[in-house]
């Protein structure tokens, strides 16, 4: 997962966006999160929030569930 601020000067979207299709021209599993009005560390608790939850939902989606004991 490729996360930017639309106004990073660190990292400039340009960048990000060219790794991201890079990643999919490689048939990797991707997602590209642009954060309007932010620069390189989100600043507004509501983009905090929004990080997390996406962080979270990547991680959850690639878990490795451990298998169900069996009795």
């Amino acid at each position: 997962m490729v996360m930017t601020g639309e106004a990073d000067l660190r990292t400039p979207m340009s960048q990000s966006e060219e790794y991201y299709r890079a990643l999919k021209m490689l048939k990797k599993e991707t997602l590209l999160v642009r954060m309007p009005d932010e620069y390189h560390g989100w600043r507004r608790p509501s983009h905090r929030m929004l990080q997390q939850l996406y962080l979270r939902a990547w991680f959850e989606k690639y878990r490795v569930k451990p298998e169900s004991k069996k009795k």
